[in-house]
């Protein structure tokens, strides 16, 4: 917090130097050498969340292969058997996370400090706001996310028996593919609850046009012009919005999954041939794709403009622009951005084959039963704006202002 003399017997705020001594007398300004931008006692901020940012590939890419192979063969007069059980589950999940901004903390407070000014005051003079509370960081991506895994599952059955004799191929398959992806990027951070950043007090007594007496002693300073454009800012101040998400680049999920068992029984002359499968198949090929999303605001949240008590002459008043205490925002969500693509790609080939070959006055029986699920379903997310958070204050300073003329001034001279 910055304190600084600006007349010629008084300072900011009335703060005293450590030990009860004034600040050193080479610091003091007078009306004349007042510069700009000569005070700043806000730009406070408290447990905000931290941005987030990636730029670059973020790639996860899985190949499983199970070739399984089976084979029974007989000469004449004898009996084959080939029997195949495969359990097999592939787990080629990702999630996958990259510039995601933190979330905001709660029941933090920014508070821009109180200003107390004796004299003319130039433009740009006197900035105690844009202070923020609780706000959750952005969140930026930048590149590519890309999620692909191959699955290959080939088990092969085959029983064969010569004349006059039996051959049973039984095949039986419990399969799992999970290839599901979580792919989340560019994601603000939510805001916290219960935060307030608050603008300082600013009270400005500034003289006018021309020359003037002291007032029964006191050193009010004599310069021309009241206050410059610009001078009071304690406003833009934020609490509990929800950081902004930015994501620019391509996410992709592109899984394939190949299933081709085969089950065969080939027997001779007067003989049996049996060939039995039975598979029970999940395909989890699902995906949930989130980018450029903008945080949640958060709730019960403060922001308000620092109050503003001007006491001028009546000459060369205010500028333009000259008092701002608003622009205060709280428990805002954050808004979304993305460009660029977000791509889901699923194959999945199943083709079990189940055959029984037999010779004359024989039998062929080809028994095959199948349960499968195909999960193929995507959720994508991308340029989405946060929602608001609820029980949120945001307010404008309140402003007033004494206007006193020359004339009023020199009849108490």
């Amino acid at each position: 917090m910055g304190v600084r003399s600006v007349s010629d017997g008084g300072h900011l705020g009335g703060i005293k130097y450590p030990l009860g001594y004034d600040a050193p007398a080479s610091w003091w300004l007078s009306a004349d050498s007042w510069p700009n931008f000569p005070t700043h006692t806000g730009d406070n901020s408290a447990g905000n969340g931290g941005n987030g940012y990636f730029a670059g590939s973020l790639i996860d890419r899985g190949y499983a292969g199970f070739e399984p192979l089976n084979v029974a063969r007989a000469g004449s007069h004898a009996t084959a058997d080939a029997y195949q059980t495969s359990i097999v589950y592939f787990d080629q999940s990702a999630t996958q996370i990259a510039g995601i901004g933190g979330d905001g903390g709660n029941w933090n407070t920014a508070l821009g400090g109180s200003v107390s000014a004796f004299g003319s005051v130039g433009p740009g003079a006197i900035a105690t706001g844009d202070n923020s509370a609780g706000n959750g960081g952005d969140g930026y991506f930048f590149g590519a996310m890309v999620h692909a895994p191959v699955a290959v599952y080939a088990p092969i059955n085959i029983a064969v028996a010569g004349y006059n004799s039996s051959a049973h191929a039984d095949q039986t398959n419990d399969v799992v593919f999970d290839q599901s992806a979580f792919q989340m990027a560019g994601v603000g951070g939510n805001g916290g609850n219960g935060n307030s950043a608050i603008g300082g007090d600013v009270s400005v007594s500034g003289t006018g046009h021309g020359p003037h007496q002291t007032i029964g002693g006191s050193g009010l300073a004599s310069d021309r012009g009241g206050i410059g454009s610009d001078v009071i800012a304690s406003g833009d101040n934020h609490a509990g919005n929800g950081g902004d998400g930015y994501c620019y680049g391509g996410i992709v999920h592109a899984s394939f999954a190949l299933y081709y068992p085969i089950n065969i029984a080939v027997a001779g002359y007067n003989s049996s041939a049996n060939a039995d499968q039975a598979n029970n198949v999940v395909f989890d090929q699902s995906a949930f794709q989130m980018a450029g999303v903008g945080g949640d605001g958060g709730n019960d949240n403060a922001a308000i403009g620092g109050t503003a008590d001007i006491f001028s002459s009546i000459f060369d008043l205010i500028g333009s622009d000259v008092i701002a205490t608003g622009n205060n925002g709280a428990g805002n969500g954050g808004n979304g951005h993305f460009s660029g693509s977000m791509v889901d790609i699923d194959v999945a080939i199943y083709v079990p084959i189940n055959i029984a070959v037999a010779g004359y006055n024989s039998t062929a029986e080809a028994h095959q039963s199948n349960n499968v699920l195909f999960d193929q379903s995507a959720i994508q997310i991308a340029g989405i704006g946060g929602d608001g958070g609820h029980g949120n204050t945001a307010l404008g300073g309140d402003f007033a202002m004494h206007l006193l003329s020359d004339l009023h001034l020199l009849d108490h001279a």
